[in-house]
């Protein structure tokens, strides 16, 4: 009996599915986390004794949410399937306390009763970049808990939540750079293409691997509609009124 024959004889093995969840979550979230400290560092890290419990409400959640999804990526690599469960149902009340506070926090600066009252034209533009990212986080969430089951698309759909609520603070991270009111304008460019950047090299990595679904492609056609309609929907009469009516809330 020759190896070939032997070779010949065994089983094939089953093709592996692709199923597996994305490896570069942690590496997202790390970025996140990153971000966010850089971006905000003087105006909430550095300051928390000095901020207001409303915006230390929003502060604390969305920064919860960037490690929530690094402590889950880090417990799917170690295997520890149970807890990463137990977590990820607990998500649903930081996920809801996160949304709320980012509405209080979007009426708050709308209309003009910030601790520091920016213009309502000037407002709006940021306000802008909430408004088109957050459903998308509301969507890739809700996915995210339907699809729960293919860790493959779930793992990429909770990675897109960490992109769509990190404009702010990639803006903030730029106007660093690009300094002054002006400059946090000149800073939405660079900050789309920031998100666009990264979700081209999580896609390219992916199809490298024969691992490409549709939930990154899915959020890069989104950023590149929201940063196409971005500078034109912000002297819009429809989102003058949108505006307006969340500035109503507060």
């Amino acid at each position: 009996m020759t190896m070939a024959t032997v070779t010949e004889n065994q089983p094939a093995r089953p093709a592996r599915r692709n199923t597996e969840p994305f490896g570069g979550a942690a590496i997202m979230a790390w970025l996140a986390i990153s971000v966010t400290l850089i971006g905000f560092w003087n105006t909430f890290f550095a300051i928390l004794p000095d901020v207001d419990l409303a915006h230390q409400l929003h502060g604390w959640t969305a920064t919860g949410w960037l490690v929530l999804v690094l402590v889950q990526a880090t417990l799917i690599r170690s295997h520890q399937y149970k807890l990463h469960r137990v977590l990820g149902w607990s998500s649903l009340v930081l996920f809801t306390l996160l949304l709320v506070s980012a509405w209080r926090m979007l009426a708050i600066m709308l209309s003009g009763n910030s601790h520091i009252p920016v213009p309502f034209d000037f407002a709006k533009l940021f306000a802008l970049s909430d408004v088109t990212a957050v459903p998308l986080m509301i969507i890739a969430y809700g996915a995210a808990v339907v699809l729960r089951k293919d860790r493959h698309v779930h793992s990429r759909l909770i990675s897109v939540t960490l992109l769509a609520g990190l404009l702010p603070a990639i803006a903030r991270m730029f106007n660093l750079v690009f300094t002054g009111p002006e400059g946090l304008i000149f800073a939405m460019h660079p900050s789309y293409l920031f998100v666009l950047g990264v979700l081209a090299v999580a896609m390219f990595v992916d199809w490298r691997k024969g691992l490409l679904r549709w939930p990154f492609p899915f959020a890069f056609v989104w950023f590149v509609v929201a940063y196409a309609t971005f500078f034109p929907s912000w002297h819009s009469a429809w989102f003058d009124a949108v505006a307006k009516g969340i500035a109503a809330t507060y």
